[in-house]
């Protein structure tokens, strides 16, 4: 049987789409390693002729696209989706199912959330996967169809979430293009330890992807699948892809140890994202020595009020310690903020602006609150008729598609351009990016701040 893994083309513009970041290229200066969809072809590829495409990391047109996919002419096409692109993944599933009559799944939050709507009003889709989908594909594919975390117009499983990484393959990185880390140029990727968020934060969508059960891959799993990344593939560069990477702190630890015992922490290079609450000194002086350069926070807002209007569960004192430990240990910081948030007016997002300066991070996200289905703040923006556009197109972290009464898109877009003026625009910022900027990429700066400015003004 021949299985086709699909990351869809779009039109005209780049996207990410994998779990909580569905986002246009330029909200990161290009795409990222879709992680589930390299962990499903990774189970496909034991037991079926296994075609992947991933279309955004390879910058395949959709003409070409239909071309290669017609020419394999799979019986099953798995098809990654996302909220902002969710038309454009359906009219390729229609164009696939046309060319060579392919039982069609599709995946990811939106189908997760949205799926009885998409089989009703799209025949073309056979199977909706709701939740993790490793497991549901397989179930599909060896022709069981009434499983937990499938859906189909004559079943509903409900939502799947892996009970066992560990039991998993590794994902196929070594089917993906090449993805290059911007400010280097290096390959890297980015690799997911774990699933699952315990918190409440109002505008992820992980809990319903993931659950609230926190689940993670072994020490043992993970050291052994980045010695195949540094050994096979040459790639000694990644992210560590979880929403808290720290909270199980024993297992980081062990982690830490693997890789300076095993001699990879002088090969590589990682970064990962975690929690403020989930940080402290013991953890920060175990990654350094195990070769993590880099540590991301979602700080969110520099307002303790929008943080608890949000269910954030973080303290402005909290970020603050956070950061200095960071600092404290030589690693640098990316903070990652949300202009827009329930509650946010002109005077919050001063304070989220000067925040995000007084924390002297080396990097600075600062999105657009935006409200995927399966949020509670979906579910809140419906009921009080924030939304100001019903384009799915627009849902996504560039673009501002609610408006407050006391705080319009309109300003939420332009507070976003006033964050990154403002951060960016200082020498201690300019000095952090070109101190991570390899020579080949300083030529492209340039190109790069063109890019982000053209994307600024949309």
């Amino acid at each position: 049987m021949k299985v086709l893994v699909l990351n869809p083309p779009t039109f005209g513009l780049r996207f990410s789409r994998d779990g909580r970041c569905q986002s246009e290229e330029n909200t990161w200066l290009d795409t990222f390693p879709p992680t589930a969809f390299a962990s499903i072809a990774g189970c496909v590829r034991e037991k079926y002729e296994l075609k992947l495409i991933d279309c955004m990391g390879s910058k395949l047109s959709f003409e070409d696209c239909m071309k290669i996919v017609n020419n394999f002419s799979p019986d099953f096409s798995i098809i990654n989706t996302s909220t902002p692109t969710i038309e454009m993944d359906v009219n390729t599933a229609d164009e696939i199912k046309k060319l060579t009559g392919s039982k069609i799944i599709m995946y990811g939050e939106h189908v997760t959330s949205r799926y009885k709507d998409l089989l009703e009003k799209h025949k073309q889709i056979d199977f909706a996967v709701l939740g993790e989908a490793e497991t549901p594909v397989m179930s599909i594919l060896e022709g069981k169809y009434k499983v937990k975390g499938v859906a189909t117009r004559a079943w509903d499983g409900g939502i799947w979430q892996e009970p066992d990484l560990d039991s998993l393959p590794f994902p196929a990185y070594d089917l993906l293009p090449e993805y290059r880390f911007p400010l280097t140029g290096e390959k890297w990727t980015f690799a997911r330890s774990g699933r699952g968020c315990p918190f409440n934060c109002s505008y992820c969508v992980m809990p319903l992807l993931a659950g609230r059960n926190v689940r993670y891959h072994s020490a043992e799993y993970m050291v052994e699948q980045f010695k195949w990344l540094v050994n096979d593939i040459g790639i000694k560069v990644w992210m560590m892809w979880d929403e808290l990477a720290t909270f199980d702190r024993e297992r980081m630890k062990k982690f830490c140890d693997l890789m300076v015992k095993e001699g990879l922490s002088k090969k590589v290079k990682w970064f990962c994202t975690t929690r403020v609450d989930c940080f402290d000194d013991e953890l920060a002086k175990k990654m350094k020595e195990s070769g993590c350069q880099m540590i991301s926070f979602g700080f969110e807002s520099g307002n303790q009020n929008v943080l608890n209007r949000n269910n954030k569960g973080i303290t402005i004192e909290q970020s603050k310690k956070a950061a200095k430990t960071a600092r404290d240990n030589g690693l640098k910081i990316i903070g990652h903020f949300i202009i827009g948030l329930p509650g946010s007016d002109e005077k919050t997002e001063m304070d989220t602006i000067n925040f995000a300066k007084e924390l002297k991070i080396n990097f600075a996200q600062f999105y657009i609150a935006t409200p995927f289905p399966g949020s509670k703040f979906y579910e809140d923006a419906k009921k009080n008729g924030w939304f100001s556009s019903d384009d799915w197109k627009s849902v996504e972290q560039g673009t501002a598609t609610v408006s407050y009464p006391n705080f319009s898109s309109n300003q939420i877009q332009l507070y976003r351009r006033k964050a990154y003026r403002s951060f960016y625009m200082r020498l201690f910022a300019v000095k952090s990016v070109l101190s991570m900027m390899s020579a080949k990429q300083l030529i492209r700066l340039p190109l790069f701040v063109f890019n982000f400015s053209k994307w600024m003004k949309k």
